[in-house]
């Protein structure tokens, strides 16, 4: 009986020991609080009308080739009434001048395009590339008013082979968003443009790029 006394008290000296030292190695390290994870597909908010899901932004081209430069700026505002789906509205505006020299000293011509008009556009995500950043198929109709211009003068439809001076356009393609539901974040398109006609189309190609920026609320 008295050996097994000692033995107990062994016992319980050596729990409390351990107690002491693990409650001390809790003191030292704190749990960390837990990770929270930004799920946009998951919000669970107000369905009504919010100035959190507006979005602004604005995207563009340039490119020069041979005698030819090209410039386009196409701001817009739009709404995301679902997580995955932005809609909006904005303004289209390109320039391309062509300078042409005949040789033997004349001076170069110049002739400039201008397109100024409104668009409607929709982006829809496709799926993510590293949260949230991810990949979108969009849509967009643009209609644009036509500007020509001869050595700094302006001609009229109808002159010079300048049949129309209206011409709509309808750009189907994909993106990357480098932030697609939130916070600033660059995009990069490539459409294709469904009405394009040589010549009259405010795009020397059918195909096209855009590079751009968005900030959502």
């Amino acid at each position: 009986m008295k050996y097994f006394s000692k033995w107990l008290s062994l016992c319980l000296v050596a729990m409390l020991a351990f107690s002491i030292s693990a409650f001390a190695q809790d003191e030292d390290y704190p749990e960390e609080d837990p990770v929270v994870v930004y799920d946009p597909d998951d919000i669970k908010g107000a369905r009504n009308l919010t100035t959190s899901k507006l979005v602004i932004g604005g995207n563009g081209n340039f490119w020069i080739s041979g005698n030819v430069m090209f410039f386009e700026i196409s701001p817009f505002v739009a709404y995301r009434p679902v997580d995955r789906l932005l809609v909006g509205i904005g303004m289209n505006y390109s320039n391309q001048t062509e300078r042409i020299n005949y040789g033997g000293g004349t001076p170069s011509d110049v002739f400039k395009y201008r397109y100024i008009g409104g668009r409607a556009l929709s982006r829809y995500l496709l799926f993510h590339v590293g949260d949230p950043a991810g990949v979108y198929a969009t849509a967009e109709y643009q209609f644009n008013k036509i500007g020509f211009n001869f050595n700094g003068e302006k001609i009229p439809a109808g002159n010079l082979g300048f049949e129309v001076d209206r011409k709509a356009s309808m750009l189907l393609g994909a993106g990357y968003s480098s932030n697609f539901y939130q916070g600033f974040g660059y995009t990069i398109d490539l459409m294709y443009d469904v009405l394009w006609e040589d010549g009259i189309s405010f795009s020397q190609w059918p195909i096209l790029y855009r590079v751009g920026v968005t900030y959502g609320f």
